[in-house]
């Protein structure tokens, strides 16, 4: 993907998570379980909490980019159901590249992802990137 600046973000109350509820940094992505803290680190990028990302999506610094997956139909659900997506909150101006947090993803979704993230910067290596999902999620870590 080449050299860019990615921030994460750690939608918490303000602040990073208590230490004592903090993991480690994994040495890989994390592949299950992904509604658990994150750690408060990511090597190779800069973990903000919301209070940050909020004032640098107010300062328009980075890009924006929501990787929550989508939810998928329910297989109970009889075929003539109509089935409505489940309305999404998402932070004004950010793009949404669902179900890229999964951790080591199959070529055709890495190649999705790479896409979204150079149109999310406009082309833009050196301009910040803010990834996000939901407050202990680590799919905004993994992507």
């Amino acid at each position: 993907m080449g050299c860019m600046a990615v921030l994460a973000v750690s939608l918490g109350a303000g602040s990073a998570q208590a230490a004592d509820s903090t993991p480690p940094e994994p040495a890989t992505y994390r592949i299950s379980d992904y509604r658990e803290p994150t750690p408060a680190t990511l090597a190779g990028a800069r973990v903000v909490t919301a209070s940050e990302a909020h004032d640098i999506w107010l300062a328009k610094a980075a890009a924006f980019v929501d990787v929550l997956p989508q939810a998928p139909r329910p297989a109970s659900l009889p075929a003539s159901t109509i089935w409505r997506d489940k309305p999404r909150h998402d932070i004004p101006g950010s793009i949404w590249l669902p179900d890229t947090g999964y951790g080591q993803l199959p070529t055709f979704t890495e190649d999705y992802f790479e896409t979204g993230l150079e149109k999310a910067s406009g082309g833009d290596k050196a301009r910040p990137i803010v990834i996000y999902c939901l407050a202990s999620c680590w799919m905004s870590w993994n992507a």
